[in-house]
């Protein structure tokens, strides 16, 4: 029996965790709950419409020091993956990056529009499913059934979903961090 991966939020997080999801597990069923009709909006607009996709700095060392709260904490996850990992993702998918003066990369195309399609179509060749219009109140754990755990997601105006795993992708809505902690999670403060 294949399980099933939901993401909330249609923004870059949320679509690029689905592709990373469904290119794990292919028998996966992964959909992305995106609450407004149009993913990747953000995406869309970064950069002045060209799409600031990563900086160029590929020493992990050398990047935290741009983060001075959490510096440690991502010092792991940037010896995982890393702007380097960024840059061969896209250009493996089509998309060739270029640095500015001041460490920004671009597509070539300075089209913030040759980022939302890669990262659209990628998600569909791999099959996954995107939910427009699609707003959750609320996420429940169901605690495990069988041998999954198993959420359920509510949403407004349709029926709940069931998922076994859950990436909550909400950026810096105020609703996620309530999703979390809703789960168990402790939310520290958030500060600039």
């Amino acid at each position: 029996m294949s399980r099933t991966i939901a993401i909330i939020g249609g923004g870059a997080a949320g679509i690029f965790g689905a592709i990373a999801a469904a290119a794990v597990d292919r028998s996966a069923k992964v959909i992305v709950l995106e609450a407004t009709g149009q993913p990747l909006d953000k995406v869309r607009i970064s950069g002045g419409g060209r799409c600031n996709v990563t900086h160029h700095c590929f020493d992990p060392a050398e990047l935290v020091k741009s983060y001075p709260r959490g510096h440690r904490e991502l010092r792991s996850v940037f010896s995982r993956f890393q702007p380097r990992d960024t840059v061969d993702w896209f250009e493996n998918h089509g998309v060739t990056l270029k640095a500015e003066p001041d460490g920004r990369m671009f597509p070539v195309t300075d089209d913030s529009a040759t980022v939302v399609e890669c990262l659209l179509n990628s998600a569909q060749e791999l099959g996954v499913e995107l939910r427009r219009e699609c707003r959750v109140k609320a996420v429940t754990s169901l605690g495990d059934v069988g041998t999954r755990r198993q959420f359920e997601i509510d949403i407004h105006g349709r029926e709940p979903l069931a998922c076994d795993r859950l990436l909550i992708a909400t950026g810096s809505s105020p609703q996620g961090y309530r999703f979390a902690e809703s789960l168990g999670h402790s939310v520290v403060p958030c500060v600039p």
